[in-house]
């Protein structure tokens, strides 16, 4: 890795479908690259909407965070850059670590190459890190019986497919026949990348993930022409759900038991396949708590502080579910104010969205 006043900022992105561990894992190596290497660490988070779960996260792990929101990195590639840019200058960080949305298509085309190409005295961009969750290898890369439809999907197999280092994630929920299984379904897909099998948790080669990010080994692999069409049906299938509120607590709230029991009612009100992530953070002065729900299967990302709190808190959700609109907005709402009504906390000044994503055209692909 370069070093010096005017040499370029280190820049990594890391892709992966909905609920493979993005953020965790962001959040993990850029913690690792502050406490053990001395590296300053700055994050671009991305979502569809106005209000983004990962953005709070990040800046409650401490980061310096930029997001662009209303949609994808790659439709949005001048303002990426701009924030990319306004990171440096606010701090100029040694890395910055990029997550785009977790449905994004065309990031190695639209973002990574024309990043590498048109600022090399900016950014130096490493090679195109894609996470896999282990714990659901089979089910996400499995193919659609028909054309878009059938039970499987399109757009993580692609993903994959643009990769040039594939990190397995979620490896402490793993066995060796598991982890080698996920590989193996990784490799039937990509030849050309490299395979690392890790996790966010046990820390599992995080060593050699830094290695590499602390290199200066730089992205190369040339992207693919792909008609961004072939993912419409998939990407409309699902609708996205987004709200933020201010919490009043009554008495002392607890914050476990507010995101669990939210959680457990939103997995009772979906099929467990619908639901391709689902995350919600509860900030307050003293403690904070992130949970997210991938199918039927909850996740703990992140305490801070006590269990407790009083007076006000923010409440942010991020949802993604194969539903209608209209479906996510009367099961969320109800699941909001039960859960509120259970744990003694008033929901105030709640706003809220929730839609289908119209299709992206990449910036760089526009006429």
């Amino acid at each position: 890795m370069q070093n010096g006043e005017n040499a370029p900022t280190r820049f990594v992105v890391l892709g992966g479908y909905l609920g493979a561990g993005k953020t965790t894992l962001a959040a993990a190596l850029g913690k690792e690259l502050r406490s053990k290497h001395g590296r300053s660490v700055a994050i671009i988070t991305n979502d569809q909407g106005n209000v983004l779960v990962d953005t709070e996260y990040m800046k409650d792990a401490g980061f310096d965070v930029k997001d662009v929101l209303g949609g994808c990195f790659c439709a949005n590639f001048g303002e990426f850059v701009k924030n990319a840019r306004t990171l440096v200058s606010m701090g100029r960080p040694d890395v910055i670590i990029a997550e785009p949305i977790g449905t994004s298509t065309a990031i190695l085309g639209s973002v990574v190459a024309p990043l590498r190409s048109m600022y090399p005295e900016e950014f130096q961009v490493s090679p195109f890190f894609v996470i896999v969750d282990g714990t659901r290898a089979a089910e996400v890369l499995k193919k659609p019986e028909g054309f878009g439809l059938g039970g499987g999907k399109l757009i993580p197999s692609h993903q994959v497919r643009e990769a040039e280092y594939v990190l397995i994630s979620k490896a402490d929920r793993l066995n060796e026949e598991d982890a080698s299984k996920a590989v193996g379904l990784v490799r039937n897909e990509v030849s050309d990348a490299e395979v690392i099998v890790c996790s966010a948790f046990s820390r599992k080669n995080l060593d050699k993930i830094i290695d590499i990010i602390l290199s200066d080994a730089v992205s190369t692999k040339e992207p693919k022409e792909v008609d961004q069409r072939m993912f419409a049906v998939e990407k409309a299938s699902m609708g996205w759900f987004n709200a933020n509120a201010k919490l009043v607590a009554e008495g002392k709230l607890d914050i476990n038991a507010f995101v669990t029991s939210f959680m457990r009612k939103v997995a009772s009100d979906f099929p467990p396949e619908s639901i391709g992530h689902v995350k919600v953070m509860i900030t307050s002065p003293t403690a904070s708590a992130k949970m997210s729900l991938v199918e039927d299967r909850m996740q703990v990302d992140g305490l801070k502080g006590g269990r407790y709190f009083t007076g006000e808190g923010k409440l942010v959700l991020n949802a993604r579910v194969t539903a209608s609109p209209n479906e996510l907005k009367i099961a969320f709402e109800k699941a909001i104010a039960d859960t509120a009504l259970e744990t003694g906390a008033k929901v105030v000044e709640m706003g809220e969205a929730c839609f289908t994503p119209k299709p992206e055209v990449p910036t760089m692909f526009k006429k």
